[in-house]
């Protein structure tokens, strides 16, 4: 996941539960708790809402409204976002005198804090000095709203993803290939094409799959070569699968210490009449010339499956290369 820096006030919230045995928070890695005395749930939805192409689009969040007068039974939530005005009851118990000032002061305010009711709760506080300013602090602060429940939906599912464990069985047969991955035993290795530098994990219920490759290349990685060559690998080992490049995001990254190519998109086979999301890392060894691919795709048709392609992006996340 990227990473961002939030411009939050942290310090400005009083509410202190440092000395509190706090209840595990609750509810499913997308959700998000939305909290306001009056606001209109599509102008919060078209400022934070994330997409998936998995081929359709998918929403990342799944958002629940409620009063705030409802916010007693449902503090609870792993992923809350207060919306309110300096005359609702929650945003002057939360925030301090100062911190009202500021927002008198600067219209409105966005302000962060870790588990205030429940362990493991991410709470934002989107204040405004009257409600004629909610639309415009939603669009200026949305995308870093969006940002911030990005990353705690990514560790949330990866919290819960190796609660299960990770077999250390299967780390050490991947080891002799070149790599390791945290994955636990529901997960088969096919050594078919070994001599060709390509393996494969999978697992069923739903179908996932993650594959790696390794070849000498001259020169580093870039977008188009990355396509070409996720194409090829695909059609080769993967039955005739291809890339829908007009749903696919080409982006550099820097992982594992070395730099690369990112690829988020969609996979569709024609023949199979199947199709689905993948990611992809091409990165670049240039002290070995060496290009390694690692790459996990995703087939659940009529399922959501934003949350399983997060799985895939946290089991690859996981990749450490044993260079010999």
């Amino acid at each position: 996941m990227k990473k961002t820096l939030l411009l939050i006030l942290f310090s400005a919230l009083i509410l202190n539960t440092m000395c509190v045995r706090l209840k595990r928070s609750i509810g499913k890695s997308n959700e998000l708790l939305v909290v306001a005395s009056e606001l209109e749930p599509d102008l919060v939805v078209e400022a934070i809402q994330l997409y998936n192409y998995v081929p359709q689009k998918e929403g990342i969040f799944s958002f629940i409204f409620v009063s705030d007068t409802a916010l007693d039974a449902y503090q609870y939530y792993h992923a809350i976002l207060l919306c309110g005005t300096l005359e609702d009851e929650f945003v002057r118990t939360l925030l301090n005198r100062e911190a009202r000032m500021q927002i008198e002061k600067d219209t409105f305010s966005l302000f962060r804090k870790s588990d205030i009711w429940a362990s493991g709760q991410l709470t934002m506080i989107l204040a405004v000095r009257d409600a004629s300013h909610i639309e415009t602090a939603l669009a200026k602060y949305g995308r870093l709203i969006a940002q911030t429940l990005e990353n705690h939906y990514y560790q949330r599912v990866k919290q819960n993803y190796y609660a299960g464990g990770i077999s250390s069985k299967m780390k050490d047969r991947l080891r002799r290939h070149g790599i390791t991955l945290d994955i636990n035993e529901a997960w088969l290795i096919d050594t078919t094409h070994q001599d060709e530098n390509f393996i494969y994990v999978h697992t069923h219920f739903p179908d996932r799959s993650i594959f790696f490759y390794k070849e000498a290349t001259g020169r580093p990685v870039d977008g188009e070569r990355a396509l070409a060559k996720r194409d090829s690998l695909a059609r080769r080992y993967y039955a005739g699968d291809y890339i829908l490049k007009e749903l696919t995001i080409v982006e550099p990254i820097e992982f594992a210490g070395l730099k690369g190519i990112r690829l988020k998109g969609v996979w569709q086979n024609d023949s199979l009449v199947a199709g689905g999301p993948f990611l992809s890392y091409f990165l670049s060894d240039t002290s070995t010339d060496t290009l390694y691919v690692i790459d996990g795709m995703v087939f659940n048709p009529g399922e959501r499956k934003s949350d399983q392609l997060t799985k895939i992006e946290v089991i690859m996340n996981s990749l450490n290369l044993i260079r010999y």
